[in-house]
């Protein structure tokens, strides 16, 4: 049988190796998301909707059509 005194410094333990592996998780996350292509972006202050709406092809595509729509009708109008 294991002693309330043995129980606490094994639970103890495992806390501090739970907190090291946390520790080093969030270091490798921490060096991988100032690698990024994106981490350049960042000095740019746009905030979290900014780099959400850089990031997504999709809102860069209605972007590009919205311009392209626009051209189109003040070319017309200049005919």
């Amino acid at each position: 049988m294991i002693s309330p005194l043995e129980r606490a410094r094994l639970l103890d333990a495992e806390m501090s190796l739970q907190r090291a592996w946390l520790e080093l998780s969030l270091r490798e996350m921490s060096s991988a998301a100032r690698n990024s292509p994106w981490a350049g972006l960042r000095a740019l202050k746009l905030g979290m909707l900014g780099m959400s709406a850089l990031k997504h092809r999709s809102l860069w595509l209605a972007a590009i059509t919205l311009l392209v729509n626009l051209y189109r009708r003040r070319a017309n109008k200049e005919k």
